[in-house]
This record gives structure tokens, C-alpha cells and sequence, in this order.
């Protein structure tokens, strides 16, 4: 019988999960090159994505003081699993959370301890350096929150440079402005860019990374006006991204005036920009309305997905998020983003249940990321 063609392994490696790759670096001195190759790091990233495989719910704790997160399958909602946060949760601290996920990196903020990209499929963690003191001391803080408008955050990855990014936004105290600084993994630096030209008065989700860009909602410092605005990560510079319709045509809620919302979060879903729009102050019954743009910058291409009002609701339906899809495109995972239960809508009969996974914490923020071997540093 002939050998087991050489060329064929990379192939065939590529196509398992992490947890077996690492096992398999200890088999061979050339099979734990060929794992930690860069260009092998890239192919089985580029096949996990490409399949859908790998990929997992991560769900941070909200509630209890529990160093350890967990993660599931995400199709499946099995095989639950649980490692360490890159943050210890004490009683009289602030607690850590996660600010965005991207080709398995996992950027995790804590007030009092600082910023960490995480893998937690290697299970490694790279601690980023502090900011210089002239610019981390000018800046106002509300001291308790899980959200401020002081300390507006954002991570993703700069494909050009192919280079991970983080964006902190500090409010200045004598300018009304934010200062922003940039961090990138390639440097390990920070370093100040231009002042941020839109105020962010409300705060409950981190930036949105899609198309090299990291989006936030924001308000024009002038005029007010409530914007949907990005910033590009290789050019550094601000833009605003059409809007389409704020409510819809049918207006389900029978409401003569519907027009004011007290809030809107944007966010990725299904590989699209987002957003949902609470109508609390609507005179008739609160609701929440969330939008997908389908194609990236074409106004017209806004589609309203759903409709929730309070009564039909089983969580709290304040400061709603998307966070995926399920695998039939049948179901949407909504979350509040604050530690509330999350749950499914089902976009055919709106019918909804709460997520339940045997084993793990019930009140939990989520997100999805997918398994990889990419280098925290």
C-alpha cells in the first residue's frame, strides 16, 4: 500500500475544530508547524467560515459573580463548554464584557483592569497596554455602569492592513467632543487620531464592525440630528451611512404618531448592518422595530424584519439586539444586552420562546464567534 499522500494533510487538518488541532500539534514536530502556520491558521479560519462550521454562542455571564463564561454550538446549542474570563468577577468590582468578536477573537473590556483580546478557543489572552495618562486622564466616567456615554468602544479587524483593531472614545471634559484613539495588534500601540464629530447621548451596545468599518449611533454635535455613522479603519475617517424608513408603512401598532423613538442600537445580522428602534413613548403599546440594510450603503435596500410589541414579548424588550440567525433563517436570537434572558423569535408565526441551555447561566449576553487559531498578539 502507498503512503498517505503529504499534500492531502493540511486539507484534511483544516476541517476539524480547534479543540482536536491542538491535541494534533503533539503528534509531530512537522504536524505542530504546520498548525501554527500562518497560512494554515488562514485556511482553516477561511474553511470554518466558508462551511459554517465551528461556529459557537458565546454566553457572558450577567447576573452572578462567576469567573468562568461559557459557549455552545450554535445550530445545536450543545456541547456546552466553559473557560475562564480574562477578568476575575469580584462582588465590589466592575465586571468585564465583551465588545465585538471577529475570526475567533473575542475583545473583552473592564473598567478598573483595562482591554484583552481573547481567543477562547486556544484559550490565549493578550493584555493591551494602557493608554498614555495625558489622554486616559481627561475624560469623564459615570463610576457602576455597564454602558456610559463617557467610554464608547468598538473592535474589529482592518482587512487591507490585515491588522485587528480597537477604538476607545473618551468624552473630553473642557471639549465637546470625544478623543479617539486607535489600537492596533500589529504596532501593540495605541495612538490618537481625529476627535470623533458626533456626540453619542445614549449608550447601550459597542460599535458594529461590518465592511472595514466600526458603526455607532450617534448625534450630529450641531444640529442634533440622529445619525447611524462609521469609521473606517484603514482611512480613519468618519461617515454617515444612509437611513431609510424609520416606521413602518402598516404602523402595527394602530398609532396616528409614531414618529419619536427613545433609542436605536446598531448591530451585524446575518452579515448585514442592523439597526432596532425602541418606541417606548408610542401612545398606543411599546414596541421595538428592527431593520436589516441589504446591501451595504444602498438606503433603499433598508427591509423592516420584525415587530415586537411588549404584550408579545417574553423578555425585556428594551434595548433589543439581533444577534444571528438560525441555521433554517427561520428564527432570530434577540438579546437585550444587559443581562436579561435572550430569546428566539420566529419570524414566520412571531412567536417566541427563551433560550435555554442545560448547565449554563439563564441571564446572559451573547454573541457568536467562530473557533479559530488566530494569535491574540
Amino acid at each position: 500500500m502507498s503512503p498517505f499522500p503529504t499534500d492531502m494533510i493540511p486539507n484534511i487538518l483544516c476541517r476539524l475544530p480547534v479543540k482536536t488541532l491542538l491535541r494534533f500539534k503533539c503528534v509531530s514536530k512537522p504536524w505542530g508547524s504546520l498548525i501554527d502556520d500562518s497560512h494554515f491558521v488562514k485556511s482553516h479560519l477561511h474553511q470554518s467560515l466558508k462551511t459554517n462550521n465551528n461556529v459557537k454562542l458565546f454566553l457572558d455571564n450577567g447576573a452572578e459573580i462567576d469567573d468562568n463564561a461559557y459557549a455552545v454550538d450554535f445550530d445545536s446549542l450543545n456541547n456546552l463548554v466553559q473557560f475562564p474570563r480574562p477578568f476575575t468577577a469580584e462582588i465590589t468590582k466592575y465586571r468585564s464584557r465583551i465588545i465585538g468578536s471577529y475570526n475567533g477573537l473575542l475583545a473583552v473590556y473592564h473598567r478598573e483592569e483595562g482591554i484583552a483580546l481573547w481567543n477562547p478557543s486556544t484559550r490565549k489572552c493578550h493584555y493591551l497596554p494602557a493608554l498614555d495618562e495625558d489622554i486616559s486622564m481627561d475624560h469623564d466616567t459615570i463610576s457602576g455602569y455597564n454602558y456610559d456615554n463617557s467610554t464608547i468602544l468598538g473592535f474589529g479587524y482592518d482587512n487591507i492592513t490585515e491588522d485587528y483593531k480597537v477604538v476607545k472614545m473618551l468624552r473630553s471634559k473642557t471639549q465637546n467632543c470625544f478623543k479617539v484613539t486607535i489600537y492596533s495588534q500589529k504596532s501593540n500601540t495605541w495612538r490618537r487620531i481625529k476627535d470623533c464629530p458626533y456626540d453619542i447621548p445614549t449608550n447601550y451596545n459597542d460599535g458594529a464592525y461590518i465592511n472595514n468599518a466600526i458603526h455607532w449611533v450617534g448625534d450630529e454635535i450641531l444640529s442634533g440630528r440622529n445619525v447611524i455613522f462609521g469609521l473606517h479603519l484603514n482611512t480613519e475617517e468618519y461617515f454617515e451611512v444612509p437611513e431609510g424608513k424609520r416606521i413602518s408603512e402598516d404602523k402595527k401598532c394602530g398609532a396616528y404618531y409614531c414618529e419619536g423613538f427613545s433609542y436605536m442600537n446598531v448591530g451585524v445580522l446575518g452579515g448585514c448592518l442592523c439597526v432596532s428602534r425602541d418606541f417606548s413613548s408610542c401612545p398606543i403599546e411599546d414596541h421595538v422595530n428592527i431593520w436589516v440594510m441589504k446591501e451595504y450603503g444602498v438606503k433603499e435596500s433598508w427591509t423592516e424584519l420584525l415587530y415586537l410589541s411588549r404584550n408579545q414579548w417574553v423578555t425585556n424588550i428594551f434595548h433589543t439586539r439581533a444577534v444571528g440567525y438560525a441555521r433554517d433563517g427561520n428564527k432570530v436570537l434577540l438579546d437585550d444586552g444587559g443581562g436579561q434572558q435572550p430569546a428566539w423569535f420566529n419570524l414566520e408565526d412571531e412567536s417566541s420562546h427563551l433560550l435555554c441551555i442545560p448547565g449554563a447561566p439563564q441571564l446572559v449576553s451573547t454573541i457568536i464567534f467562530v473557533e479559530s487559531l488566530v494569535s491574540v498578539s
